[in-house]
């Protein structure tokens, strides 16, 4: 079992070929997404998950308003751009 940051990301770097095919399910409100593993650094990993315009408002519409698509609807909503100065 690895005990420390260091090893874990010298494990990641040298199975970063297999592990970036691999995905994890996180639980977001009612629901699990699945994330893929699209990057592995020195220093960290990255997921990335692509969330379609259609399946926000289908999750919505079907009473999910609590989940991910929910989440990222308001994001977009309530930004509003910074005066850069």
């Amino acid at each position: 079992m690895i005990d420390n940051a260091e090893d874990l990301a010298q494990k990641a770097q040298d199975n970063k070929a297999g592990l970036k095919k691999q995905y994890v399910n996180i639980p977001i409100g009612d629901e699990e997404y699945g994330f893929r593993i699209s990057g592995i650094g020195a220093k960290s990993v990255k997921l990335e998950k692509f969330v379609k315009y259609d399946e926000i408002f289908e999750a919505i519409e079907a009473g999910n308003d609590n989940g991910l698509e929910s989440m990222i609807k308001q994001i977009i909503e309530d930004y509003e751009e910074e005066d850069e100065e």
